[in-house]
């Protein structure tokens, strides 16, 4: 470890040799055209030493000459910016998402509405949608005419596609194109979508574009706020969510998807919530945890469920032609009520790399 200074007091901490060696950004070390990385760990040798410490440029910077006689530059800056105390203390100033309740989505609901004609003509009407979606994991896009050609067109002015199973669009009705309940007219409870993929998608995009009858309405809910909730009243049953893994799967006659994974997936440096695998519907044979913890698991997964379904978190409302609503598949839960009559709904899926590479570039997140 060595002692750097970082200020004009005589302030110091402790740095691994190894990271600034690994960090080096000379020209031999990284290409900083493609910003990617030249120098190979295996080179490093095992007894790395500073041979020489010298801080140049107000202090601003700091020059190590290694025994071996290559010659590092650091900006302080860089270095204080790049340490792990640092990087936790930007995760607890970070205010770019707002949990929700009905009443807190309703109070802000004007912040969700974005017409087709404004984004089309306005990039910063696109980064503010895309500001919006982050922080409150959904968005409509209004004035949409009713077909999957002009839905194509308004989702790929904020994002790319996602090819999945049922391509880069997809429509629904009551013909069985898959073997899957959304294509009845059932009621479909609280979930999210590919839990037996890989990689599910981080956003969905819906346009309701035909319905004769009644019924049908969506309802959303934010998984945040409810883990939040759970975390508070029973942390047992958060961790047992956190860590069991529920096996999923699809299958039909040309396509066989498995994958298991918790239900809330905690991000192990950070300790915060990343992602909601959430299907009970494509659930598999629950074979991951022996008989012995079975009652926990499904104590602690009423109990999550009983939160979800309570009056507050269930923000429902009908999706009518003309109005598209993109929502955060890792973030949201949710469903349709029941219907009658025709009913008929387009969309498509984004990658969760290209919403959040899109929410970088517009820095409404690092």
């Amino acid at each position: 470890m060595l002692d750097i200074k970082t200020g004009p007091k005589g302030d110091t901490i402790k740095v691994d040799s190894r990271w600034l060696r690994d960090h080096c950004r000379c020209s031999k070390c990284y290409n900083a055209r493609t910003k990617q990385r030249l120098f190979n760990l295996v080179d490093m040798p095992k007894d790395l030493k500073a041979k020489d410490l010298k801080y140049t440029k107000d202090d601003s910077f700091l020059e190590i000459t290694w025994h071996d006689g290559h010659v590092s530059e650091y900006q302080i800056d860089f270095i204080v910016s790049s340490q792990h105390d640092r990087f936790l203390e930007k995760l607890e100033k970070d205010t770019t998402r707002t949990l929700w309740d009905v009443p807190t989505i309703e109070k802000n609901k004007s912040q969700l509405y974005f017409k087709l004609g404004d984004l089309s003509t306005s990039d910063a009407m696109v980064k503010d949608l895309m500001g919006s979606l982050y922080r409150y994991g959904l968005v409509f896009i209004t004035d949409v005419p009713a077909t999957t050609t002009m839905t194509e067109m308004a989702v790929r002015r904020v994002f790319p596609l996602m090819k999945t199973l049922y391509g880069e669009m997809f429509t629904f009705a009551q013909d069985y194109l898959h073997d899957d309940i959304t294509y009845s007219h059932d009621y479909i409870g609280p979930h999210t979508d590919h839990t037996y993929f890989c990689d599910g998608a981080g956003l969905q995009a819906l346009h309701c574009v035909l319905h004769t009858g009644e019924g049908g309405e969506n309802f959303f809910i934010d998984g945040l706020q409810v883990a939040k909730e759970l975390r508070r009243r029973n942390p047992k049953a958060f961790d047992i969510l956190s860590t069991v893994h529920v096996p999923a799967e699809f299958f039909d006659k040309e396509e066989c998807h498995r994958f298991s994974s918790p239900t809330i997936r905690v991000d192990p440096v950070t300790n915060e919530i990343v992602q909601f695998r959430l299907n009970l519907y494509d659930r598999s044979v629950f074979d991951t945890i022996p008989q012995t913890e079975m009652r926990g698991f499904y104590e602690s997964m009423r109990e999550f469920l009983s939160i979800v379904h309570e009056p507050q978190h269930w923000w429902q409302l009908k999706m009518n032609p003309g109005t598209v609503v993109i929502f955060d598949n890792w973030r949201l839960l949710h469903g349709r009520c029941a219907y009658t009559g025709q009913r008929a709904m387009t969309g498509c899926f984004v990658q969760r790399t290209d919403f959040l590479s899109k929410a970088r570039l517009a820095g409404i997140i690092e």
